[in-house]
C-alpha cells in the first residue's frame, strides 16, 4: 500500500533489556515497534522511516511497517533460489529438476557471505550442499520429514548468512559470481555444457527477481564474456568397432552373479543388443514393453515402437516418489511415439529373449530382483563394466572405449551414416533433430574423407586441366593471362 498517515511516538527505554532503546510508530492504524541498542541508532531508523514516508509513491509493507523497497533490497540469494526451485517443480521432467538443485546449489556457494562470524560458524560445504540439493530445492520436504540436525543447522547458517539478490545488480559483483560457477568442486574449470546450464538458470533466477522488482534491470545479457567453444560431438575413441562391440555383447551374454543375481548378464544382454543394433536410449529400452515388439516368426526385419522412458533419476526428483521417472520420448510430447525397424539378428535375440525370460506382470522385458522391479542404472552400469573387463584386451581396456552402455547407441548411429542411410531416416531413427545428428555423429564418420579426396584426385588428373586451360583462348573477353599459350606470354 502508500502510505497515507505516519506517527511517531517518543522514543523509551526499556531497562533490563539487551536492546533497551524502543522505537514505536505506526501507519494509518497499524502499530509497530523495533528496539535497539543505542538510542542514536533509533534516531537513525526513525529519520529513514521519515524520508521514505515523504516520497511519492513509496509502497508500504503493512507485516512490518517498513518500505516494500527495503524488504526487496534486503531479500537474500538463498530465499529467492527457494522461490526458484518450487516455481519450477511443477510440469518440469524429474531430470530437468535435479539438475535445477545441482545449479542451483553451486550457485548458492558462490554467494554466501565471507565474513569473520561467517566463516567461524559456517558448517561443513558437504553439509551444505546435502542441505540445498535435497532438502531446500526440493519442495515440501521440509514440511513433510523431519529434518537431521545437521541439516537443519545448515539451513539456519543459509538463511542468515546468503547475500542479497540486490548485490547482482553490480557487475563486479556478477562478473565475480560468473567467474565461481564457471569451476568445479574441485577447483578444476567445468565442463562447457555445466557452465552453460548454470548460466542459464542464473538468467533464469535474475529475471524472476526482476518481475519480483528485487533488482531494476537483468543485468545479465550485458556481461561480455568470453564463449568457450561447445564441442557437443561424440569422441570417435569411445565408440567401439563392429569386432569390439561383438566381442562385448558375448561377453555380458557369458556373464554370471551369485544368488538371485547369477542371470543378470544374460538377462540385460538383450537391452545392449538393442542399443547397438536399434540406438536405442538404455531408459528407452528399459520401459520397452512386449506389446511393443513385432518379432516375425519366419525371420526377416521386424519393429519396436518406442512409446516412452524411465530413467534413473532418484525418488527425491519425482511426482510419485519412485526412483525411475515414467516420461515420454526425450524432448517429445507424451503422446508421440517412435517406429524403429530391427534387423532380423536382433529379431532372434528378442525372441530367445521372451523365451527365456518372460516379461513382467507390466509387459516390461527387464526388470531386476524377486519383485521384477525396473532395472536401477547401477545395476546395468556394473554389468557392462564387468563385461568390458572380460571382452577387451589390457590396451583396449585401459582406454576409453566403449566406457558407457551409451557408446552402443554411438556406434549404432555411426554405422548407419557409414552405410550411406538417409540423414533423415538416421535421425528418425534415433529421435534426434538431423542438426543434432550432424552436429554430434557426422563428422567424423570415416569414409567421407576418402571418398572426397578420390574426387579431388580424378578431378586434378583429369583433360580439363591442360597446358591450354587457362589461356585467353577459352576466355571470352578477359585479359591475356600470362600463360604459355597461342596468344599468351611465352
Amino acid at each position: 500500500m502508500t502510505a497515507i498517515d505516519i506517527q511517531f511516538w517518543k522514543i523509551r527505554k526499556r531497562e533490563g533489556r539487551k536492546k533497551p532503546w524502543e522505537l514505536r510508530w505506526r501507519i494509518n492504524a497499524n502499530p509497530y515497534s523495533l528496539s535497539f541498542l543505542t538510542k542514536v541508532l533509533a534516531q537513525k531508523f526513525q529519520s529513514q522511516l521519515t524520508r521514505a514516508a515523504e516520497t511519492v509513491g513509496e509502497e508500504w509493507d503493512l507485516r512490518t511497517g517498513q518500505p516494500v523497497s527495503w524488504t526487496r533490497q534486503q531479500r537474500t540469494w538463498f530465499d529467492h533460489s527457494c522461490d526458484v526451485a518450487s516455481a519450477e517443480w511443477d510440469g518440469s521432467a524429474a531430470n530437468s529438476r535435479k539438475r535445477l538443485a545441482d545449479s542451483l546449489a553451486e550457485i548458492t556457494m558462490a554467494m554466501l557471505q565471507d565474513s569473520i562470524t561467517a566463516r567461524r560458524t559456517r558448517p561443513p560445504d558437504a553439509t551444505l550442499r546435502k542441505a540445498l540439493k535435497q532438502w531446500a530445492y526440493r519442495p515440501g520436504r521440509i514440511a513433510s520429514e523431519t529434518v537431521p540436525d545437521d541439516v537443519a543447522a545448515a539451513l539456519a547458517w543459509l538463511g542468515n548468512h546468503s547475500r542479497p539478490v540486490a548485490e547482482l545488480a553490480d557487475q563486479e559483483h556478477l562478473r565475480t559470481l560468473l567467474a565461481a560457477i564457471k569451476k568445479l568442486q574441485n577447483g578444476k574449470q567445468a565442463a562447457a555444457t555445466t557452465a552453460r546450464t548454470r548460466r542459464a538458470i542464473l538468467y533464469k533466477c535474475l529475471d524472476r527477481a526482476l518481475s519480483a522488482k528485487l533488482i531494476g534491470i537483468n543485468p545479465l545479457p550485458a556481461m561480455k564474456t568470453r564463449r568457450r567453444h561447445l564441442d557437443d560431438a561424440v569422441s570417435p575413441v569411445t565408440v567401439p568397432t563392429l569386432a569390439q562391440a561383438r566381442r562385448l555383447l558375448w561377453a555380458v551374454r557369458e556373464l554370471r552373479g551369485h544368488g538371485q543375481h547369477r542371470d543378470r548378464g544374460p538377462h540385460l544382454f538383450a537391452l545392449f543388443c538393442l542399443m547397438f543394433f536399434a540406438g536405442v536410449r538404455p531408459s528407452e529400452g528399459l520401459d520397452l514393453k512386449v506389446a511393443q515388439c513385432h518379432l516375425p516368426m519366419g525371420g526377416g526385419w521386424g519393429s519396436i515402437t518406442l512409446e516412452g522412458a524411465c530413467p534413473d533419476v532418484g525418488e527425491l526428483w519425482t511426482d510419485d516418489g519412485e526412483r525411475h521417472d515414467t516420461r515420454g520420448l526425450k524432448h517429445r510430447s507424451n503422446k508421440t511415439v517412435r517406429p524403429v525397424p530391427i534387423p532380423p539378428e536382433l529379431v532372434v535375440v528378442l525372441r530367445l529373449h521372451l523365451l527365456t525370460y518372460p516379461p513382467a506382470p507390466d509387459g516390461r522385458l527387464f526388470y531386476d530382483g524377486p519383485d521384477q522391479g525396473k532395472v536401477p542404472g547401477q545395476v546395468y552400469r556394473s554389468v557392462w563394466r564387468r563385461a568390458r573387463k572380460a571382452a577387451l584386451d589390457p590396451s583396449e581396456h585401459a582406454s576409453d572405449v566403449a566406457r558407457r552402455p551409451y557408446d552402443l547407441r554411438h556406434a549404432n548411429a555411426s554405422m548407419l551414416i557409414a552405410a550411406g542411410v538417409d540423414t533423415a531416416e538416421i535421425a528418425r531413427r534415433l529421435g534426434h533433430s538431423i542438426r543434432t545428428l550432424l552436429t554430434t555423429y557426422a563428422h567424423w564418420i570415416r569414409g567421407g574423407e576418402e571418398a572426397a579426396n578420390a574426387r579431388i584426385e580424378a578431378a586434378l588428373s583429369a583433360e580439363t586441366i591442360t597446358d591450354n586451360a587457362l589461356t585467353c583462348e577459352n576466355g571470352n573477353d578477359g585479359p591475356v593471362t600470362g600463360q604459355p599459350g597461342k596468344h599468351g606470354a611465352a
